[in-house]
């Protein structure tokens, strides 16, 4: 069976429901999504004209067997774009077939169309397989630059003047 790869209407957010599920049980475990909640997640957030998140899906027939959420960033060089990969995920069924290459080539080809001069995402460094994938397409590790995250109680302290400078470190 062929994989299409296509922007998803907002009008049919609903259809990315179970695949959403799927993604966020793989990584977090079963049991964690409800339902009532991711609806409203994704019909209220992720699809509104607010998020600026292009949401990707990747169909056999009619089943939805991936997904990518991608942006593209401003600036950047030479008066283009980045394309970044917020997410990308293929359903467990599904991997080593050629849905996830699928995907990258569309968003590539989307990079191009928008005239992004670049494309980007992270990988976690335990994600071996992730990491061959991306590789074996042509990808490169970007060694000189170091992701920041502020989570929880750091990003609160920052939010509200807070210090959260750990000793011996500058600001």
């Amino acid at each position: 069976m062929e994989v299409t790869v296509e922007r998803c209407p907002p009008e049919e957010w609903e259809s990315m429901v179970k695949i959403f599920t799927e993604m966020e049980e793989h990584y977090y475990g079963k049991g964690i999504i409800q339902e009532a909640l991711l609806k409203h997640y994704l019909g209220n957030r992720l699809f509104s004209q607010l998020s600026g998140t292009l949401v990707l899906r990747a169909c056999c027939d009619t089943h939805i067997v991936g997904l990518a959420c991608c942006s593209i960033l401003y600036p950047s060089p030479r008066y283009s774009g980045q394309l970044h990969i917020k997410e990308l995920y293929v359903a467990q069924k599904e991997r080593g077939k050629g849905t996830g290459k699928s995907i990258m080539r569309f968003i590539a080809q989307l990079a191009l169309e928008q005239q992004c001069g670049s494309l980007s995402w992270n990988a976690e460094k335990s994600n071996s397989g992730a990491n061959r994938f991306y590789q074996s397409l042509g990808g490169r590790i970007n060694d000189g630059i170091v992701n920041y995250y502020l989570h929880g109680e750091r990003l609160s302290n920052l939010a509200y003047g807070i210090s959260s400078t750990p000793e011996g470190s500058t600001d």
